[in-house]
C-alpha cells in the first residue's frame, strides 16, 4: 500500500508497531514509547508528548485525553481514543487497532480512486480540447482551398481560427493546472 502523504504513512507504520508490539505481550505504555522513539513525525510527537508529561502526573490516561483535545489529525485521534479505553478497560486494543488500520487503508483506497477518476476526466477533456483544434484548422485550410477565381467560399476566417486556437490553448493550460492542483491537495 502506498501513502500520499507522510501523515498517513506514518500513521500507519505506528498502528502496525502497536499491533505487532501488543501481540507480542508488551504493554500499551511500552508500545507508545517505542512509537514515540520511531519517527514517525506528528504520531511520535504526540505520544513522546503524552509519555513525558505523565512521568510528572504518573497517568497516563488523563494525559491521553489531554492530548486528545490539542490534536486535530482525526486518525491519531481515533488512535489516542483506542489507547485509552484499552488503558481504562485494561483489556486488549488490538481488534480496534486492526479495524482502524482497515479503515484508514479503505479511506486511501477511495482517494485514489476518485483521483484516477479526476485524472480521466481531465484526460478526456484534454482530448476533446486536441480535436476541436485539429477540426478548427481543418475547417480553415478548407476555407482556403475553396478559391474559384474571383468567389471564394469562406467557412472560418483567419480571425475566427486565431481565436478559437487561442481558446484552446486556454482551455488545455486550465486543464493542466487542474491536474497539477490536484496532484498537489493528494
Amino acid at each position: 500500500m502506498s501513502f500520499s502523504h507522510s501523515k498517513d504513512k506514518d500513521m500507519m507504520i505506528a498502528l502496525r508497531l502497536f499491533q505487532m508490539m501488543l501481540g507480542a505481550g508488551a504493554s500499551i505504555e511500552e508500545a507508545m514509547k517505542s512509537v514515540a522513539d520511531s519517527g514517525l513525525g506528528s504520531v511520535s510527537k504526540s505520544f513522546s508528548s503524552i509519555i513525558k508529561q505523565s512521568i510528572s502526573s504518573s497517568d497516563i490516561s488523563s494525559e491521553i485525553k489531554k492530548e486528545i483535545s490539542h490534536v486535530h489529525f482525526s486518525p491519531l485521534k481515533k488512535l489516542l481514543l483506542i489507547l485509552d479505553m484499552g488503558i481504562s478497560s485494561g483489556g486488549s486494543c488490538g481488534d480496534s487497532l486492526l479495524n482502524l488500520a482497515n479503515m484508514l487503508d479503505e479511506e486511501e483506497k477511495i482517494k485514489r480512486k476518485s483521483f484516477l477518476k479526476k485524472i480521466a476526466l481531465a484526460s478526456d477533456m484534454l482530448t476533446y480540447v486536441s480535436m476541436f483544434s485539429v477540426v478548427v484548422i481543418i475547417f480553415y485550410l478548407m476555407s482556403d482551398m475553396m478559391q474559384y477565381g474571383p468567389y471564394s467560399i469562406i467557412i472560418i476566417s483567419y480571425e475566427m481560427v486565431r481565436s478559437m486556437l487561442m481558446f484552446s490553448v486556454f482551455a488545455y493550460i486550465l486543464i493542466i493546472l487542474y491536474i497539477k492542483i490536484i496532484e498537489g491537495v493528494r
